[in-house]
């Protein structure tokens, strides 16, 4: 699994990774790593504090906690929460069948399952039965949002693509997206620990520049090198690329 071979790498790189990870206010240092050159120094535009840091942290873990696991297996994973309007919603993760190191996720729409009849407006009190319609109807969400990995354990990292819908709810300030890609982060791919700092980071990164870097449909590309992954502990920032432009946070 890819967390192991983080911890596997982590004592390696953490002396020489730790220097591209600075304070948000820092800039990247073009004559330490050039694939770094174009970073940003997001202070001046943006004013991202620890303390907003932790808020969005706080925040991040709650939605997260509220997350009960419905169905699971080695392939999917299907969970309710509690939403940022108290109500509950539901969500899955699953495996691309054709690439095993991706792995989709979606915030499931209730009132669409019922359309489609996957389920009937009488069977919504039913966890069970929700759990079962939502794994018949997951092709209905092939266009979600989904993470995965790219490159070596060296040299590669983690590309997280939000959808034109998922990017926008978190732009406008919405935890719930960020809630379960925390959820999918920690199941496979790095520790909860680091999960919660990385996704509430992801988060943050978002909301700040997502109206800048998005794509053409209004997705969003993000890519988290496995060397700036490692130290996420430590330092509590990040360099990610978002878009075209890496940015430190």
């Amino acid at each position: 699994m890819k967390k192991l071979k983080i911890s596997a790498i982590f004592a390696a790189i953490l002396l020489v990774s730790i220097a591209f990870v600075p304070a948000v206010s820092a800039k990247a240092d073009i004559s330490q790593n050039e694939k770094y050159g174009d970073a940003i120094d997001i202070s001046n535009e943006k004013s991202i504090s620890e303390e907003d840091i932790k808020k969005a942290l706080e925040n991040t873990n709650k939605i997260s906690e509220s997350m009960n696991v419905l169905s699971e297996t080695d392939n999917e994973k299907i969970v309710s929460f509690k939403k940022d309007d108290g109500s509950i919603g539901y969500a899955i993760l699953w495996k691309d069948e054709k690439n095993s190191n991706r792995t989709y996720f979606a915030v499931v729409d209730l009132d669409e399952l019922v359309a489609k009849k996957f389920v009937s407006a009488t069977s919504l009190n039913d966890s069970a039965v929700i759990a079962a319609a939502i794994s018949a109807a997951k092709s209905s969400f092939a266009n979600g949002s989904y993470v995965e990995t790219y490159g070596d354990n060296i040299t590669g990292g983690l590309h997280i693509y939000f959808s034109p819908k998922d990017a926008g709810l978190i732009a406008y300030g919405s935890s719930t997206i960020i809630g379960l890609l925390v959820t999918v982060l920690s199941s496979g791919y790095v520790t909860p620990t680091v999960g919660s700092i990385l996704g509430t980071l992801v988060g943050l990164a978002v909301r700040t520049w997502y109206w800048y870097e998005e794509n053409s449909d209004g997705s969003l590309d993000l890519k988290i090198p496995y060397a700036n992954i490692a130290t996420v502990i430590v330092t509590q920032h990040v360099y990610l690329k978002i878009g075209s432009h890496w940015y430190s946070i």
